[in-house]
């Protein structure tokens, strides 16, 4: 079990799933949470939800089943994705460098982003996806 070294599980989880129980940390793919620790390590702060502090997301990295936010076989649903809100630079600025950069080790495990105009987040995920053979899969409207 990889347990990140920068992030809490009510950063990760919705409201009504929260709680420190380790076993949560299953949820999630440890490809998913390696990623997270290495964006935060070279970018700084980052913001996946904000409901903990006080603020309205929840939705941003697991969803359950039942969510009505996003796609029904969302990735998020399978703790493969998560949404990112960087503090210190621009979303784009990290969709740049791991689309410069999709093979190095910090990024190795993201095989798709999303890449739309005005984006506010960053969205990254470990699908299914052969990046070697097939290059990162970029989602664009």
């Amino acid at each position: 079990m990889y347990i990140p070294k920068y992030f809490r599980l009510y950063e990760l989880l919705p409201k009504d799933y929260y709680n420190e129980n380790l076993i949560n940390w299953y949820i999630f793919d440890n490809r998913l949470l390696f990623t997270l620790d290495k964006i935060r390590e070279k970018f700084g702060p980052i913001v996946i939800n904000d409901w903990f502090p006080g603020g309205t997301n929840q939705y941003r990295g697991w969803r359950p089943f039942d969510c009505k936010v996003g796609a029904k076989l969302s990735q998020h649903k399978f703790g493969r994705a998560c949404d990112l809100i960087p503090i210190r630079c621009t979303p784009k600025e990290i969709r740049d460098d791991i689309m410069k950069n999709p093979l190095i080790e910090d990024y190795k495990y993201i095989t798709c982003i999303e890449n739309f105009d005005n984006m506010s987040w960053v969205h990254i995920d470990c699908r299914n996806h052969n990046k070697e053979k097939n290059g990162l899969f970029i989602v664009k409207p």
